[in-house]
């Protein structure tokens, strides 16, 4: 009996990553070809490594045999004589097993503790608990030789897990325990899964129908920077996030600063090119400093006395906790330092629309698909909170304050304030209006044609692709 295993490149990227990486995440977008590709990688992993133990875990048993056991024996319905029914477990005659598992709770991981999987799948791990994943996690070793221990996920953004997983894989941001080396990301989009789009070339149209922005850049996109809830849906690591240039001389630039010591303190430098748009190109975060040193702190860059400073209007109110002999105001003490404050306009439910304003990049009538407002990658904490922050539920124009968790500058709003009062320094910028021609006139007829040629583009550049990779095994 012959076996053919064929991968589309993304699931082939996969394949690649768990061969040498510990644990890698297949995430992103619906319909994406997660699923197939995972049960297909383990399938062939079985062959590869003879003895060799897998499993692919789900919250529950329905979900695991419409997504796995089914779908597994319809494609390839020779394996059917090595599946054992009551035990969910596929057994090779070359002794390698493959099982399907379930357990929707941390209670239900019982069954599974002192269990050894070479191969660990968990899919949807989105809908997992951090403590879930990392005791399952016991479970994935070796003690075979030549047979290494691997884990692999796949999930959409969102859901219980949503947090965990985008700290990991996508911000890469690890504790003392964690190595780098051991996690990768995988990017899955709907148009890589050729096979579905053949097969449903309506599919994506009903993605689009989906009436929530953020389900639908959810699943469209696989966008990991929102959630249900999320205040400024319009944020997009590919569109906001860029890659820092030599900011020129003669732009304007000013800073804005949100005053905090157990909470963090946090400052950002802004410039401005000659059409108005503001890149935040450096943030300075920290808990735990005085006043007097963050202002030193911030005084290492020469340009910042050159600048205007605009900060909360608590500055300016009589400090007597921050240092013995402190001048009253830390407006006072910044002044000590050779910088000067200024009283921003701090009302929330402005400056939220005005930070929405500067974030909005598309359904413009005059065509303009960009933003106003871009980060370096450079300031990695300003970019997460602007992603994170939620609707206050009890005023839904305004963004939900919430405090830094033991001054850890990624937990709190700090940074979001602190651009706030920034962009509230700046007019509200307008788009000139843009003039069609008269429908039926010459320079109509040239944008319908330039119209029809772009999207004849975008198909030749579709159908470039790579074709699956293919592998044959042999029983």
């Amino acid at each position: 009996m012959n076996l053919k295993i064929a991968l589309q490149p993304k699931q082939l990227q996969f394949a690649k990553s768990i061969e040498t990486t510990p644990v890698t995440l297949f995430g992103g977008a619906k319909g994406g070809g997660k699923s197939a590709g995972l049960r297909k990688i383990f399938l062939a992993r079985r062959f590869q490594y003879a003895g060799s133990s897998g499993a692919i875990f789900r919250k529950t048993y329905p979900e695991l045999e419409a997504n796995h056991i089914r779908p597994i024996f319809e494609e390839y319905p020779e394996l059917r004589q090595y599946y054992h029914e009551s035990k969910k477990v596929l057994t090779l005659p070359n002794n390698s097993t493959l099982q399907f598992c379930h357990a929707s709770s941390e209670k239900d991981l019982d069954l599974y503790q002192g269990r050894e999987f070479n191969d660990l799948g968990i899919e949807e791990a989105g809908q997992w608990t951090e403590t879930m994943f990392r005791r399952l996690m016991g479970s994935n070793r070796s003690s075979k030789p030549g047979i290494p221990a691997r884990a692999a996920l796949t999930a959409n953004p969102g859901g219980t897990g949503h947090k965990w997983l985008k700290r990991l894989f996508i911000e890469r941001r690890f504790n003392e325990r964690e190595r780098p080396e051991d996690y990768a990301f995988i990017q899955a989009l709907v148009r890589d899964n050729a096979a579905l789009l053949d097969n449903d070339p309506d599919y994506i149209r009903r993605l689009e129908a989906e009436p929530s922005e953020t389900l639908r850049k959810a699943y469209l996109y696989g966008d990991w920077d929102i959630f249900a809830g999320q205040f400024f849906s319009e944020i997009r690591r590919d569109i906001h996030y860029i890659v820092p240039f030599a900011v020129p001389s003669h732009w304007n630039r000013f800073g804005a600063y949100d005053f905090g010591f157990n909470h963090p303190a946090a400052f950002g430098w802004f410039a401005v090119d000659e059409d108005g748009n503001v890149y935040l190109y450096r943030e300075i975060i920290k808990a735990q400093m005085r006043v007097d040193q963050f202002a030193a702190e911030i005084n290492k860059y020469p340009e910042t006395k050159e600048m205007p400073i605009y900060a909360g209007w608590d500055c300016w109110v009589q400090k007597g906790i921050i240092k013995e002999g402190t001048p009253p105001t830390i407006a006072d003490e910044f002044a000590n330092h050779g910088l000067f404050l200024k009283k921003a306009v701090i009302d929330r439910i402005q400056g939220a629309a005005q930070v929405r304003k500067y974030l909005a990049w598309q359904n413009f009538p005059n065509g303009r698909n960009k933003p106003r407002f871009f980060i370096f990658n450079t300031c990695p904490i300003s970019f997460d909170c602007l992603t994170r922050v939620e609707h206050d539920p009890d005023r839904i124009e305004d963004v939900l304050k919430i405090d830094a968790v033991d001054g850890d500058p990624m937990t709190g709003d700090d940074a979001y304030d602190m651009i706030r009062m920034g962009l509230m320094s700046r007019p509200v910028m307008t788009d000139k209006a843009v003039i069609k021609p008269p429908i039926g006139s010459k320079a109509w007829y040239e944008e319908q044609a330039e119209g029809i040629w772009e999207k004849e583009r975008e198909k030749l550049t579709e159908d470039q692709g790579n074709w699956p990779s293919d592998s044959n095994f042999s029983l």
